[in-house]
């Protein structure tokens, strides 16, 4: 392999990370975070309710101050909600048990 091959291959690679690099932008243009509907141990970082500070760590269901990332326009008829409703149900105790046992009637069918 020649010197003008090799730079040919270099550059085309350089190209080619760019292009993949602008995947995940767009991508996250069609994702909201969605609170409330996230399981044990599968929520997608810290949230609002500050039992926890990283991806993975809930340790109940249905938290309305955890999220997962969703496809924009399907949170709500999961039973979620977003971040100011979220945090408008956090500030009172019986609004935080009625909402996560909604979000479990929901999640049964």
């Amino acid at each position: 392999m020649n010197k003008h091959q090799l730079l040919s291959i270099a550059a085309a690679s350089v190209i080619a990370a760019g292009g993949l690099a602008a995947v995940p932008a767009a991508h996250a243009a069609t994702m909201e975070k969605c609170f409330g509907i996230a399981t044990a141990g599968h929520n997608d970082c810290a949230g609002i309710s500050g039992l926890h500070s990283c991806k993975g760590q809930a340790t109940a269901y249905y938290i309305p101050g955890d999220f997962r990332v969703v496809p924009t326009g399907t949170c709500e008829k999961m039973g979620g909600v977003d971040m100011a409703q979220a945090k408008a149900i956090m500030n009172k105790t019986s609004k935080v048990v009625a909402f996560e046992a909604k979000v479990q009637e929901k999640a049964k069918g």
